[in-house]
């Protein structure tokens, strides 16, 4: 039986709002969404939620997973988490309850990852408009198709062994998990079955983001090449170029004015990109870089941060663009008069958590010091400050909202936390 995955809109310019204001979803409907179906809350992966944050700033609950939580957990509609931790993935209410684990080591879908409680790679699931969740298994490199909807135990619908190992969150498009396994990309229908597979030095550990319109989606690469990708059938668009050095590279043209080269960067491209409404692609590299391209491959801007760009890129409504960097500084960046410009930047300590933005104006991250740290969007003052590991121990994963004034993220210490 096919199951349609399709994808969860981007943010739209205020011009369209009267356009679309036609055809806004009912409350009905509103009501059935998933509030944060999968990694980077849309398939454009812009971070940006349409939920306020927490006002008050304090644990509302906190839960053992039993091993490090190093990637997002997403929340289903009736507010239901699904997170994974170590060797399997839990759902869990909104008010903390355990409902079900599923483990892989025993279901025969992973394989021993050293020893203890450690920390183990992992991605985050994703949410089918159906209400299927699919669970993407690092260690072992399977995908899993569950129902999660029984209280004691899911239902594993089908299980798809990828013959590679994965950090990729699945993006769903039109019926079909697209993803990035171990030097190659791959796509896998609805009932389970691989639709396509293409080898490659693909960044196992980045995931895909889908243009506004559905026909292209983007992926970073180790290589230092930004791939463009037919999701029909896996086939190269167009890639950024490795050869050449000195960073940013002006498109190149053969005599019959067609684009030959579109640019290179000097650093692999660590996290998914980001795409904007305008189908503008936002990514940042190793090189210190982060980017602006064109759908068409060609560069639209690139600003030159000084220090290796190692999140994924959060869009605000107001245009902002939000990274943070090896050196935990969180940078805000916007464009005036086709010239992009840091807007504010603030020391964060903030390496690997990507920013969430929030409906209210706020830039929400976790720390290497085990914080969870909040800015405003349009100015970088600090708004909120709240201690979840004491001693050593970072917030690594992404915040997640479960709704307006919640939000969600684990740590290094095991813990998935509610926070109000």
């Amino acid at each position: 039986m096919s199951r349609m995955c399709t994808a969860v809109g981007g943010i739209l310019p205020t011009a369209l709002l009267l356009v679309v204001s036609a055809t806004m979803p009912t409350r009905a409907e509103e009501s059935r969404r998933p509030i944060w179906p999968t990694y980077r809350g849309n398939a454009q992966r812009t971070g940006q939620s349409p939920y306020r944050g927490p006002t008050q700033m304090r644990v509302k609950w906190e839960v053992p997973l039993g091993y490090e939580i190093v990637s997002a957990p997403v929340v289903g509609a009736d507010g239901t988490l699904y997170a994974i931790a170590g060797l399997g993935v839990s759902a869990l209410s909104p008010d903390g309850k355990v409902l079900w684990t599923h483990d892989f080591l025993k279901s025969g879908h992973a394989e021993s990852f050293g020893g203890g409680s450690g920390a183990f790679p992992s991605a985050s699931p994703a949410l089918g408009p159906d209400g299927t969740l699919y669970v993407p298994v690092a260690i072992g490199g399977h995908i899993l198709a569950m129902d999660p909807r029984p209280e004691a135990d899911p239902r594993l619908i089908w299980a798809r062994a990828l013959r590679a190992k994965t950090r990729s969150s699945p993006l769903l498009r039109d019926g079909v998990c697209i993803m990035a396994i171990t030097r190659g990309i791959l796509a896998v229908d609805g009932a389970g079955n691989e639709k396509w597979r293409h080898g490659g030095t693909y960044y196992a550990n980045s995931s895909f983001a889908l243009s506004p319109d559905g026909a292209t989606v983007y992926i970073g690469s180790t290589e230092r090449e930004l791939y463009a990708i037919a999701p029909e059938t896996g086939e190269r668009k167009w890639s950024a170029g490795p050869e050449g050095e000195g960073g940013i590279r002006l498109p190149e043209r053969d005599a019959q004015g067609n684009i030959v080269r579109h640019f290179t960067t000097d650093g692999h491209i660590p996290e998914a990109p980001a795409v904007g409404p305008d189908g503008t692609v936002y990514f940042g590299s190793w090189d210190g870089h982060l980017y602006a391209a064109a759908p068409d491959g060609t560069v639209r801007w690139a600003i030159d941060l000084k220090d290796r760009v190692t999140t994924a890129p959060a869009i605000g409504a107001d245009g902002r663009i939000v990274v943070s960097t090896f050196e935990g500084t969180l940078y805000a960046v916007r464009v005036v008069d086709g010239e992009p410009m840091v807007d504010w930047r603030v020391e964060a300590n903030a390496r690997y958590s990507s920013p969430l933005i929030s409906a209210d104006g706020k830039v929400y991250v976790g720390t290497m010091d085990g914080r969870l740290s909040a800015y405003a969007l349009a100015d970088g003052r600090k708004v909120g400050d709240l201690k979840l590991i004491e001693g050593w121990g970072a917030i690594t994963p992404s915040p997640v909202p479960g709704g307006d004034g919640v939000l969600y993220i684990g740590g290094q210490d095991g813990l998935l936390r509610a926070i109000e």
